[in-house]
């Protein structure tokens, strides 16, 4: 192992946070909704303030939501503090960004205990710019804010078992507070897995088995105090439905038992899904392999035992069930940054830091042009945005990151971070406005608003919720078109790409409305009641 001196690097913490907050707050808004994912759990919020509900609110007239509110207060909150009560994208967004924000601070903090300084930095720049904590933090979902809270949780007892501080009473209320909010996120699993975390690495680390057993089941129970109360206040709402519901999304899902298949994978999808979310630093460990032969193992300490632990059974646990997406794999990315920093920090030999760093200085360089032509050269099937003028000046970041490499070449760990981060700030400020904005719902809606007392009903099982989310929740549920007859002449409706559409010639006026609808990427139809 290299022994290094510790660097000096004064208000290191500042340079991270503002670092991060740069790369994720400033353009929350920036990109339109384009899926279905984000406005439907942006949709809940909007209900709440419509409604005032904030125990089980209703959108799209009947639907509640699929997991607990957490998220929606959040978003709701938002919006009242910083806009008027209004929800848009960028306050549907925040809530994310905050959490990955926190996430990567508390990282921070945990490494700079652990391994020094200059190990946090690294640390805590290739966790924020790994692809899919990246998307994660820059979407309105709850997957962000899920992971944030299971992972301090987890730095948290960590700190607790291996440093015995002061306050320990307030460390562990800390904890339950952030196992409880996992929890209102997305159900038990929120508290249940990182307590299996560290109770199995508090056993590695030879402590005894049922005091352990009884701590962890202790603090995953006190976390669902406040969720059992919600789910009971929420029962006497929603009654057999709302429980079902919330059945077949927590325990079917898990035991492959849900009524209709959801993202069902194989096992190697996961593996996949990381080598593509550990971008751009897969290339990295790919690199690495060829200086395998140079690498002297060495036994973990506590910090990398931590880590591994955490990595393999968030890894293995979602390999189980038959439902498999990339975003469940999150908790485990700050664990598997950790080995990724260490390659950076104590690297065998220079070679393969310094292959990566000329890939990203290369990539860094080639990227704005790229932008640059398809704003020239538009294609038929890729239609784009017209980048701002400030967006060139954007685009300069990438380029004298990649520029200055070439030119300098030393320090090949500091160049590649800062060209990392700099592809993924043009990335978001103006590669994903210009590419996926034109993909957006939000242009159909002031033809549907042209006339405010005309309804508009949304046809079949299928839920338009972007349009849903840009109509202010306006949208409502018909079963078929038939339904749809006894409504007034001129109720537009909404017809997805699955609508049974016997008999509409006879009553209504028929055309394509979005050649290209968010919610399930096919045609969305609309039918004028005649």
């Amino acid at each position: 192992m290299i022994n290094r001196i510790e660097p000096n690097l004064p208000r290191a913490g500042y340079i991270v946070f503002f670092a991060v907050a740069l790369l994720l707050l400033p353009w929350l808004g920036e990109t339109l909704f384009y899926s279905k994912g984000e406005p439907r759990e942006a949709i809940v919020a909007v209900s709440i303030i419509h409604s005032g509900e904030w125990i089980l609110p209703v959108n799209y007239g009947e639907d509640i939501p699929f997991k607990p509110p957490f998220l929606g207060w959040l978003i709701a909150v938002f919006a009242y503090v910083f806009n008027g009560g209004v929800v848009n994208e960028y306050i549907s967004r925040l809530p994310s960004a905050l959490a990955a924000l926190a996430m990567v601070m508390g990282g921070y903090a945990w490494a700079r205990k652990v391994r020094g300084t200059r190990f946090a930095v690294i640390f805590s720049l290739v966790t924020v710019c790994s692809f899919e904590v990246f998307r994660a933090a820059l979407a309105c979902r709850l997957d962000m804010v899920l992971t944030a809270c299971m992972v301090g949780a987890m730095y948290l007892m960590f700190y607790i078992r291996e440093y015995s501080p002061r306050f320990k009473g307030w460390l562990y209320l800390a904890v339950i507070v952030l196992l409880t909010c996992a929890t209102m996120t997305k159900g038990p699993i929120g508290s249940l897995l990182p307590c299996f975390v560290v109770g199995v690495y508090r056993l590695l680390r030879r402590d005894r088995f049922f005091p352990t057993l009884f701590k962890m089941l202790g603090l995953a129970a006190v976390s669902l105090i406040a969720p059992a109360l919600w789910f009971y206040a929420a029962y006497q709402k929603g009654g057999e439905h709302f429980y079902d519901l919330m059945m077949e999304e927590n325990i079917g899902r898990l035991m492959g038992t849900m009524s209709y298949e959801s993202h069902t994978n194989p096992v190697w999808y996961n593996f996949m899904t990381l080598a593509a979310g550990l971008l751009p630093w897969t290339v990295l460990l790919l690199a690495s392999c060829f200086s395998l032969r140079r690498f002297r193992p060495s036994p973990l300490k506590p910090a990398g035992l931590f880590a591994v632990t955490a990595a393999v059974l968030v890894v293995g646990f979602y390999c189980i069930p038959d439902s498999k997406r990339s975003v469940y794999l999150l908790p485990a990315y700050p664990f598997i940054c950790y080995g990724i920093a260490s390659i950076l920090d104590r690297c065998a030999s220079r070679r393969p830091v310094r292959f990566f760093a000329w890939f990203m200085a290369v990539l860094a360089v080639l990227a704005p042009f790229a932008l640059i032509v398809l704003q020239l050269y538009p294609q038929p099937k890729l239609p784009v945005e017209t980048i701002p003028v400030w967006g060139y000046f954007i685009l300069v970041l990438p380029l004298g990151a990649g520029i200055a490499w070439m030119v300098n070449r030393h320090s090949p760990v500091g160049h590649t971070l800062v060209a990392v981060w700099a592809c993924l700030v043009a990335y978001v400020a103006v590669g994903m406005p210009m590419i996926l904005n034109p993909k957006s719902d939000s242009k159909a809606v002031p033809e549907l608003l042209a006339d405010s007392e005309t309804q508009i009903i949304s046809a079949g099982n299928s839920r338009c919720y972007s349009l849903n989310f840009y109509l202010d929740d306006r949208l409502r549920a018909v079963p078929d078109i038939k339904s749809a007859e006894a409504y007034p002449p001129g109720t537009r409706v909404l017809l997805p790409f699955n609508t049974d559409t016997t008999g509409l010639y006879r009553n209504f006026d028929y055309r394509v409305l979005l050649q290209r609808g968010a919610d399930y990427r096919r045609p969305l139809g609309i039918a004028v009641r005649k």
